[in-house]
C-alpha cells in the first residue's frame, strides 16, 4: 500500500528508485579507439559521441571513383540480380496524398506510454488534437513530393545508450542505442510503411522471413534443420552450413543504393521522394549520464525506431540474396526442382 500510494510522488521512495536506475546506466569511464581510457565526464561524451559520428558517417567512395560512375554501377547490379518489380497499377496507388483516414489508423495502431522524441511531444498529443492537427500534419508531408523539406528538428533524434548484459561497460559499442524519434516523423513513416507492407511479400523472396507478414525466423531455423538431415541420409559429404552475422547491418545500409533499389522495384516518384526526405540530412544527439552531446549528421543506416526502416532493410538486402541465387559458384542442397542456398 505505501508503494501504491508515494511510488509515483516526489519523495525518498522515487528518489531511491530512480538512484538506482540510474546507476545501472551511469558510465564512468569509457575506452576510445585507440584504447585510452577517459574518466572526465567532457571526455566522456567526446568519446560516445565521436563513436557514434563514424558509425553513421562511413567512409564513402575508395580514391578514384565518383558518385556518378557508383550510381551507374549500382543500377546495372540490380538490373542483372533483382528481377522483381512492383506493377505499374499498384505503384499508380500508393502514390495518392495521404489521408485523415490513414493517419487516423497510424495512430490507433501506435502504442502510448513511450518517450517522446526530441520536441517532447507524446503520441497522447497528437491524438487529443488529431481533429486540430490533421489538416496541417497533411498539408506538410503531401507538399514533400514538390519539393519541401521535412524541417532539420523533425529530422532530429535523440540517442539513449542501453548496457549490454556481459559486455565490457568501458566499450563503446557495449551499449544498445535507442534512437527516439519525434512523434510525427513516426506517424508519417508508419503511414507509409502501412501502404507498403501488404506489397511486400511480391517483392521479397521466400528467404527471407524477417518482418515480412505471414513470415517467422523459425521457418528458417526449420528449413535448415531439416536439409541437414537430409543431406546427412543421403550421404553429402562435401556440405557447407554457413551462418553469417552481419555486425550493426541496419547502421550500414548505404542510401545510394538503397534509393536506387526503391526505383528499381517500381516504386513511384511520390513515394520515393517521401522516403526519401526521411533522409535528408537527419541529425542525432546522445544522451551520456543525463547530459546530450552535440548533434552530429547522419549519412548512411536506416533510422532506428521508424516503422519504415524494417522494411527499406529487407528491400535493401534483397539484391545480395538474390545475386547468391543467381550465382553459378555457389551450390546448394537440391531437392526435387527446387535448390536450397539460403535459409
Amino acid at each position: 500500500m505505501f508503494f501504491f500510494a508515494h511510488g509515483d510522488k516526489s519523495g525518498c521512495l522515487l528518489a531511491r528508485m530512480l538512484q538506482k536506475r540510474r546507476a545501472t546506466s551511469y558510465i564512468a569511464k569509457i575506452r576510445d579507439s585507440h584504447k585510452k581510457l577517459h574518466y572526465l565526464p567532457g571526455d566522456i561524451q567526446f568519446t560516445i559521441r565521436s563513436y557514434y559520428e563514424s558509425l553513421y558517417n562511413l567512409p564513402g567512395l575508395p580514391p578514384g571513383r565518383d558518385r556518378t560512375t557508383n550510381r551507374a554501377d549500382i543500377r546495372d547490379y540490380l538490373t542483372a540480380h533483382l528481377k522483381c518489380r512492383l506493377p505499374q497499377s499498384t505503384a499508380r496507388l500508393l502514390e495518392s496524398p495521404l489521408s485523415t483516414e490513414e493517419l487516423a489508423g497510424a495512430l490507433k495502431s501506435s502504442k502510448t506510454g513511450k518517450c517522446p522524441g526530441p520536441d517532447g511531444l507524446p503520441l497522447n498529443y497528437y491524438k487529443r488534437f488529431l481533429k486540430t492537427l490533421s489538416p496541417h500534419f497533411l498539408l506538410a508531408f503531401n507538399s514533400v513530393p514538390e519539393g519541401r523539406l521535412i524541417p532539420p528538428q523533425t529530422l532530429a533524434a535523440n540517442i539513449t545508450l542501453i548496457p549490454k548484459d556481459g559486455k565490457d561497460a568501458e566499450q563503446c559499442e557495449s551499449y544498445r542505442p535507442i534512437s527516439l524519434l519525434n512523434c510525427d516523423l513516426k506517424l508519417f513513416a508508419k503511414i507509409l510503411a502501412s501502404r507498403l507492407l501488404p506489397h511486400i511479400t511480391d517483392l521479397i523472396h521466400p528467404d527471407q522471413t524477417g518482418f515480412i507478414p505471414g513470415r517467422e525466423g523459425r521457418d528458417n531455423t526449420i528449413r535448415a534443420l531439416t536439409l541437414t538431415h537430409r543431406a546427412q541420409r543421403r550421404g553429402e559429404e562435401l556440405l557447407l552450413l554457413l551462418s553469417t552475422d552481419a555486425e550493426k547491418a541496419f547502421d550500414r545500409v548505404n542510401w545510394d543504393f538503397l534509393f536506387a533499389t526503391l526505383e528499381h522495384i517500381g516504386l513511384g516518384p511520390h513515394l520515393c521522394a517521401w522516403i526519401r526526405a526521411l533522409y535528408i540530412n537527419p541529425t542525432a544527439r546522445v544522451c551520456v549520464n543525463g547530459m546530450y552531446t552535440a548533434p552530429f549528421g547522419i549519412r548512411n543506416g536506416t533510422r532506428q525506431g521508424c516503422p519504415l526502416s524494417p522494411l527499406l532493410f529487407t528491400l535493401a538486402l534483397e539484391p545480395f540474396l538474390a545475386a547468391v541465387r543467381d550465382s553459378p559458384d555457389i551450390r546448394g542442397l537440391r531437392v526435387g526442382p527446387t535448390e536450397h542456398k539460403i535459409a
